[in-house]
């Protein structure tokens, strides 16, 4: 007997919300701005950008789709960890779970999506993961709009060798994809002319030019970045050109002076945001920063 009811209600098209997030999170330096924040928000002490010009194998993925994501990437390292916390607040978009935290000034759930000016399946290795992000649901197997995305579990179910060249762009930073990795490592496979052509989230193209050129605007600021943050201490900038075994230098940027005084003047917020009013105590510092 056929029901007299159907299932209906209102849907969210995730691309279509992320498109609009986007105009609201304008391209240039705020996108590394957020990767920046987010990390200072997990407590990290350093981040670490790098613009990798390669192309690697791509035979060994987890699906024919991800051929296509496997060039040239910028790169984003901190030496946090994600928490349950962290891994539930980056899938919630517009909820994140940091609205309950003190003293955390990121959103996960929509700041870290000003990512998609630049890609269409950001990634990340943190601990014992690796995640995989397909808002448009075609290009990893077995996906759907209710889960779209992949949490690989790499320590307790090891990559097999059919995934040997979708672990290899990981491969930096002390991350072999095999055994726990003591920090958090994104990645961000830059959109070519074919994604964008095919994107509902974003026609923008990026080329590795345009990273660079990213990367001297934030040269420019790179000192105001670092002058408000609470836990980071250093920031640095580097390229992995083709045929190099480890990442160059092009620039970073330090606190000089980080001595314990110091340090602990500069995350005076986060003590504030969990102290009693009556136990708050303010006080000043000389933050002196090294770029070089």
């Amino acid at each position: 007997m056929e029901h007299a009811w159907q299932d209906f209600g209102q849907k969210v098209d995730l691309t279509a919300r992320l498109r609009e997030i986007l105009i609201n999170y304008p391209e240039g330096t705020s996108i590394l701005k957020e990767i920046v924040q987010n990390a200072d928000d997990a407590k990290a002490t350093i981040v670490k950008f790098c613009l990798d010009y390669n192309t690697y194998p791509a035979d060994a993925v987890l699906s024919p789709a991800m051929r296509a994501f496997q060039g040239p990437a910028l790169l984003a390292f901190n030496d946090g960890v994600f928490s349950e916390k962290d891994f539930e607040s980056i899938s919630r978009i517009g909820d994140s779970k940091k609205r309950e935290q003190l003293g955390k000034t990121g959103r996960f759930g929509v700041g870290f999506n000003a990512i998609y000016h630049l890609t269409d399946v950001p990634s990340f290795v943190s601990g014992e993961h690796l995640v995989i992000f397909d808002p448009h649901c075609k290009h990893l197997p077995a996906i759907s709009a209710a889960n779209p995305g992949k949490k690989i579990n790499f320590v307790q179910h090891a990559l097999q060798p059919s995934l040997a060249h979708q672990a290899a762009p990981y491969q930096l930073f002390g991350c072999n994809t095999a055994s726990y990795y003591p920090g958090t490592l994104f990645r961000f496979p830059l959109r070519t002319q074919a994604q964008a052509d095919g994107s509902t989230i974003s026609k923008q193209v990026y080329t590795p030019e345009s990273i660079s050129a990213l990367f001297d605007d934030l040269r420019q600021e790179v000192q105001l970045v670092l002058l408000f943050l609470k836990s980071i201490r250093s920031i640095e900038v580097l390229q992995l050109l083709p045929g190099q075994a480890q990442p160059q230098l092009l620039f970073s940027c330090s606190v000089a002076n980080a001595t314990e005084a110091v340090l602990q003047q500069r995350a005076l917020f986060l003590h504030a945001a969990s102290a009693p009013a009556d136990e708050v105590v303010a006080g000043t510092y000389r933050l002196d920063m090294a770029i070089r």
